[in-house]
């Protein structure tokens, strides 16, 4: 009766399954101890075992086959830019240091602005009238 198969033989069911499998039992009117319970547990999980098997091996490969994709995609990605390492390599570092030039002198006179054009109306320049302020404060 103990005919289990090789990945359910070394397991157990906790103290909690076995007490929930009793209680259960229990409440429809049949009372069982707990070596029973806990025989009724593994032969279920014995019976069980290959349909969930091969649930869980659907669920991984489902798992794989994505990742493979998505590693695909990855692969293209990188194939398609430039990768760092086929870069021209930088010049060394030489060993003496770099002279620095000294930065020009700044011009001794500033250039004189030039005037700003004023437009030319009705009156030429000799033809204005010169203009006057009044003192502020009057």
């Amino acid at each position: 009766m103990n005919d289990r198969q090789p990945s359910m033989a070394g397991h157990e069911p906790s103290l909690h399954t076995v007490e929930m499998v009793c209680d259960r039992l229990a409440e429809i009117g049949v009372a069982v101890g707990p070596d029973t319970a806990r025989d009724l547990v593994c032969a279920v999980l014995t019976a069980e075992a290959p349909r969930v098997d091969a649930r869980l091996r659907e669920v991984l490969d489902t798992a794989l086959e994505t990742i493979r994709v998505a590693a695909q995609a990855a692969m293209g990605v990188l194939a398609t830019t430039s990768p760092a390492a086929q870069r021209p390599p930088e010049p060394e570092v030489q060993a003496e240091p770099a002279r620095r030039e000294k930065p020009p002198a700044p011009p001794l006179a500033q250039p004189a602005r030039p005037e700003p054009k004023r437009p030319r109306g009705e009156f030429d320049d000799e033809d204005r009238r010169p203009m006057f302020r009044r003192p502020r404060g009057r």
